[in-house]
C-alpha cells in the first residue's frame, strides 16, 4: 500500500500544477473608474460623484505588470506610475510611485476590477472603486 501511495500522491500533486499556475489574464489597456464609494477619518463614509480615475496598464510580462493611475481631484488632473500583480486567484495588488496602494480582484466574468485605495496618516482613508476596460 506504502509502495502505491507515494506515486499516486506524486501524480496528484503534479497534474494539480499547471492549474494553480493557469494563465495571467491579460490586463493592458485602460480601466476606467465607474464608481468610488470613500471611507474617511475625518469625512466618513461617502459616494464621490466627482471623482474621475483611470489605470493604464501598459506592459504586463506573466502575472506583473506597470503603467500609470490618472486620477482629477477638484477640476486638476494627476498622473502617477504604478506597477503590480496579479495572483494566480485574480488578487490584484498595485503600488504607487509617492503614496498609496491599491489591493483588490479581478472579476473576468463581469471584466472589471474591485479595487481599494489605501492610504495612512492623519486623514487615513480608503477609496473602493469599480473599474471597467475602456472600449
Amino acid at each position: 500500500m506504502k509502495k502505491l501511495f507515494f506515486p499516486l500522491f506524486l501524480i496528484a500533486i503534479l497534474s494539480a500544477v499547471p492549474a494553480l499556475a493557469g494563465d495571467a489574464p491579460n490586463l493592458e489597456g485602460a480601466w476606467v473608474c465607474q464608481s468610488t464609494t470613500v471611507a474617511g477619518i475625518k469625512a466618513g463614509i461617502y459616494e464621490n460623484k466627482e471623482a474621475g480615475s483611470t489605470l493604464v496598464i501598459e506592459d504586463q510580462k506573466g502575472r506583473v505588470f506597470t503603467g500609470y493611475k490618472r486620477w482629477t481631484l477638484k477640476g486638476e488632473t494627476f498622473t502617477e506610475k504604478i506597477v503590480g500583480g496579479i495572483a494566480a486567484d485574480g488578487e490584484l495588488y498595485i503600488a504607487e510611485e509617492n503614496d498609496g496602494t491599491l489591493h483588490g480582484d479581478y472579476d473576468e466574468a463581469g471584466a472589471r476590477m474591485l479595487l481599494f485605495y489605501v492610504e495612512s496618516g492623519p486623514d487615513a482613508k480608503v477609496l473602493q472603486g469599480v473599474y471597467k476596460k475602456a472600449q
